[in-house]
């Protein structure tokens, strides 16, 4: 597992797989005449005629009276729009901050090639102009037969089923989704003109055209889950959490790592916690907020010499958030007055603060009634749901609930 694992660490390793599957492809349409018996052959045409019992008959014969126009837009679909969209798909992966999305679009067009390769050697089907029984002409070759010459060496005459076009077309679609593109939309009207294109230039077949949808859709989710299990998002080193120092709140014997930031006038961010299950997530909550531009007050770094009930009181008023930071189990003792985590609540309540919980896993809030009547309001709140897996979008969340002033 760890072998395999080490395979597809980075960009370049990815690369190097989706170049040795199309690489693999093209080798194999070179070598499977020879693989090939005339049983199999035989087979191929016994599947097409299933296939066209399947789809009814349908008659291509009034194919070749389509205007020009409507021919040559098929065409450029089939020929010219998909390697731009699998091309521009893998680019588009690979610029993202984090090497998972090119890994789980370079590991569903590996995996879909795995699961086309035997049919391709042992199921031949044959295009559907290659089938007399079908009444189909290749209309490309209405504009030029050097068209379809262009793309036989990775594409044989009878390697139709499954079809690698839907195929790589959804994958690259389901991409543009899970990354959600501002293009995404339209790369899924793109890669629906490119599936047409298939039918309608008389070469793909219904049955091959769905069996591509379903094992691009299933490589996909296997590829993710892959992704997901193997590589769970790492937290950058900046914000890896460290152990709070089980001390009373006095300075760090250690400098703050940002000085600079930390002037009291200059705190965006109060970030309030309870120190049993939320000392060191309050370390990460801090650190990648200061990373995204608001300086925050943590209790450990920045306090002072002086009584720091009536410092903490003081940096609530001044900044203009107040991240509260829930743990299972945290607000159990907020229904003692003195309870100095209700206290920090009610005066951000009282002086008008943004509170934004951040809910961390197993959080569940006690009924209305469990709590104080000075944080009855806190569950109405809205929050943002902490979550180690996706990190990102659960900081990009907080972060658009911040004030700036």
């Amino acid at each position: 597992m760890n072998a395999l694992r080490n395979l597809v660490l980075t960009r370049r390793q990815l690369a190097v797989l989706l170049l040795a599957v199309f690489v693999a492809n093209y080798l194999e349409t070179q070598v499977e005449e020879w693989l090939k018996t005339p049983g199999v052959y035989a087979l191929g045409y016994r599947i097409n005629q299933a296939f066209l019992e399947i789809e009814g008959g349908l008659n291509f014969a009034g194919g070749a009276r389509l205007e020009r126009w409507v021919v040559g837009g098929f065409a450029l679909a089939y020929f010219a729009v998909l390697p731009l969209l699998v091309v521009g798909t893998a680019v588009a992966c690979g610029r993202r901050e984090g090497v998972g999305s090119l890994r789980v679009f370079s590991l569903a067009v590996a995996f879909n090639y795995l699961i086309a390769l035997p049919c391709f050697l042992f199921v031949p089907v044959p295009e559907r102009w290659a089938f007399p029984g079908a009444k189909a002409t290749l209309l490309s070759d209405l504009l030029s037969t050097r068209l379809i010459e262009l793309v036989r060496p990775i594409s044989g005459l009878d390697n139709c089923f499954p079809s690698m076009h839907v195929a790589l077309t959804v994958i690259a679609v389901l991409a543009a989704y899970r990354e959600r593109s501002p293009w995404r939309h339209s790369v899924a009207c793109l890669g629906g003109t490119v599936a047409l294109s298939t039918f309608f230039l008389g070469i793909h077949w219904l049955p091959d055209m769905i069996m591509g949808a379903a094992t691009a859709v299933v490589c996909f989710a296997a590829a993710d889950r892959v992704n997901r299990r193997w590589f769970r998002e790492e937290v950058p080193p900046a914000q890896v959490p460290r152990p709070a120092p089980h001390v009373v709140r006095t300075r760090p014997k250690t400098p703050p790592p940002f000085p600079a930031a930390r002037t009291a006038a200059e705190k965006l961010v109060f970030i309030s916690y309870r120190r049993d299950g939320g000392a060191r997530l309050s370390r990460v909550v801090q650190m990648e907020l200061e990373r995204r531009g608001y300086p925050c007050f943590l209790d450990v770094d920045d306090l002072g010499l002086e009584h720091f009930d009536e410092r903490l009181l003081r940096e609530i008023e001044k900044a203009p958030n107040f991240v509260l930071l829930l743990a299972p189990g945290s607000l159990d003792r907020c229904r003692r007055k003195d309870d100095w985590l209700r206290r920090e609540i009610a005066h951000a309540f009282k002086h008008h603060r943004n509170v934004v919980p951040l809910l961390a896993d197993g959080f569940r809030f006690p009924l209305e009634e469990q709590l104080p009547e000075d944080l009855r309001d806190l569950p109405r709140l809205n929050g943002v749901t902490y979550s180690h897996e996706y990190f990102a979008a659960a900081f990009d969340k907080l972060e658009s609930f911040l004030r700036t002033k």
